[in-house]
């Protein structure tokens, strides 16, 4: 575990280091994947579908705030559309300015959990989204990773009418809004969704040592349950082994970003008890995890060295001799000066700053 946190320390220190530099990277990644993932689920148009234009719209993304990304991605979807129907781009624009307008427009973030779905569903760990919000958000986060679904099913069902239909009409809208009303995994994930987090946000208050860890954990336990008892009586299509292996990374996932998120040292817990004139207070402190930090290093001199250091600091004093202060203690460094004029080694215990001051004068 200590090699854990200090790897965790060090990416820390480096990340705060360059933070401007990392952030830019970062928001270039996230909109790179959020374009290629669109590409890899729709990809109706052919001019759109290059990985090369994924990066010049991510590179064109971050020159702009982080909301136009939502934007971007948007338009990106409905231009897709448009190349294999008309109508059906136009009831998509139609949906998505509905949904901007009545709902992320007041709640910026939660634009992000409802492109987060179809993003990560199009890459094979979509379960990252239930646990993960149960893990940093609250219960509420429930009503933008429906949405978040719903999307993506909604894109699914898309791509199953226009496969299958060779017309351009207005019949193409309702047959995939039919096809989305009535299709039984949609209301499947929704359900197990809602279910895992919740109970992964009620696991992670728990009064417990290893929340978060336990909640994370079960949070796949119950997504993995739920979802084989719906495919056992409801015979859904759905591979075991990319099932099994998808819960297994999302959970994976989720544990790395809450790992560096927030690390607890559960052998380090104090429960406090106190009072003031209206309450008692039953308090439970957990500490953070951390590397303690070595405060001295021990670095060897031999007498050359050190007298070297020694005339080195009388050079100095000779600058201030106008003031009457550095000469006294000139004269006294003059007086003791014999004592330092032995052949002896010795063993001296000095900070950091100390020693970096030291090894440039040396230089």
């Amino acid at each position: 575990m200590s090699i854990l946190l200090e790897i965790r320390e060090h990416i820390q220190k480096l990340y705060h280091k360059y933070a401007p530099g990392f952030n830019v990277l970062f928001r270039f990644l996230a909109a790179f994947i959020t374009f290629f993932a669109t590409n890899k689920v729709i990809g109706f148009n052919p001019y759109l579908n290059h990985a090369y234009i994924a990066g010049i719209l991510a590179a064109v993304s971050v020159v702009f705030p982080t909301q136009i990304l939502l934007f971007f991605e948007v338009v990106f979807i409905v231009l897709h559309i448009l190349y294999v129907s008309r109508y059906l781009a136009f009831i998509t624009a139609l949906i998505f300015a509905i949904l901007y307008f009545i709902y992320v427009r007041f709640i910026p973030k939660d634009g992000y959990v409802i492109l987060s779905m179809p993003v990560l569903s199009s890459l094979g760990v979509p379960y990252v989204v239930p646990v993960l919000l149960g893990v940093i958000e609250t219960p509420l986060s429930i009503i933008p990773e429906a949405i978040g679904v719903v999307i993506y099913f909604f894109l699914q069902n898309v791509i199953t009418v226009v496969s299958t239909s060779t017309e351009d009409t207005i019949n193409l809208y309702y047959l995939v809004m039919q096809q989305t009303f009535t299709d039984r995994e949609l209301y499947i994930t929704l359900m197990v969704f809602s279910v895992v987090t919740i109970v992964v946000y009620f696991v992670r208050n728990a009064k417990i040592d290893y929340s978060f860890e336990i909640a994370i954990v079960s949070g796949g336990f119950v997504n993995m349950i739920l979802l084989l008892i719906m495919n056992f009586f409801m015979d859904i299509n759905m591979s075991m082994i990319k099932f099994f292996s998808s819960v297994i990374i999302s959970i994976i996932i989720v544990w790395i970003i809450q790992f560096f998120r927030l690390s607890l040292n559960y052998s380090g817990v104090e429960n406090l008890q106190f009072e003031d004139d209206e309450y008692y207070y039953y308090v439970r402190a957990v500490p953070k995890n951390s590397i303690a930090k070595a405060d001295k290093n021990i670095k060897r001199y031999n007498a050359h060295t050190f007298i070297k250091h020694h005339n080195e600091d009388k050079q100095q004093g000779d600058e201030l001799l106008n003031d009457k202060s550095a000469e006294n203690m000139l004269q006294n460094n003059q007086n003791h000066k014999g004592d330092f004029d032995h052949n002896f080694d010795f063993t001296v215990s000095l900070d950091d700053d100390d020693l970096n001051d030291i090894e440039k004068k040396e230089k």
